[in-house]
């Protein structure tokens, strides 16, 4: 077991876990990937790599993501009160990777079409749900976004998979 309060045995470290600790622990709960998207007062298409997503209500159909206060694509859903999560298929490695980066144009080479309230929507995606903003929470440094789900959609591809700070596939399926 990786200790990352520092010591051989376990404790209570939550007034004193470090960012890189706390990124140790999160990192160890291994997750699906997600491109979150949406567009910008001019409309140009933004987005950003994310694994801090979660249901929240069947009735009515709500979701919530979590990005970081600061980012432009958090400041962009909140000017356009719409957004998409595009659930990643395993083939789409590449597409994470170049939304987790700081390339300038993210949607160059990447093939997507427009849905909901224009949204992005990226071609091959495992799933999609597209969502209305219904509620903003703010979270230390981050916020939380509760969506209504306008649309969805989902295919029977494999998931891509993160587990600290690797991609991988499903377990037992072939690349």
């Amino acid at each position: 077991m990786i200790n990352v309060a520092g010591n051989a045995s376990m404790k209570d470290t939550a007034s004193e876990i470090s960012t890189s600790a706390f990124r140790q622990v999160m990192g160890s709960f291994p997750t699906g990937v997600t491109i979150i998207t949406t567009r910008t007062e001019d409309g140009a298409p933004v987005g950003l790599t994310a694994n801090a997503v979660s249901s929240v209500s069947l009735t009515p159909p709500q979701l919530l993501i979590c990005l970081g206060r600061e980012k432009f694509t958090a400041k962009a859903i909140q000017a356009h009160q719409a957004f998409a999560v595009n659930f990643l298929a395993r083939s789409q490695e590449h597409v994470a990777q170049r939304f987790a980066s700081s390339h300038p144009d993210k949607f160059s080479e990447i093939e997507y079409s427009n849905g909901f309230k224009d949204l992005p929507v990226i071609s091959g995606a495992l799933a999609v749900a597209e969502c209305e903003v219904q509620r903003t929470v703010e979270a230390g440094d981050h916020l939380i976004i509760v969506g209504l789900v306008r649309k969805g959609v989902a295919s029977d591809l494999d998931p891509l998979m993160f587990f600290r700070k690797e991609y991988a596939g499903w377990p037992g399926q072939q690349d």
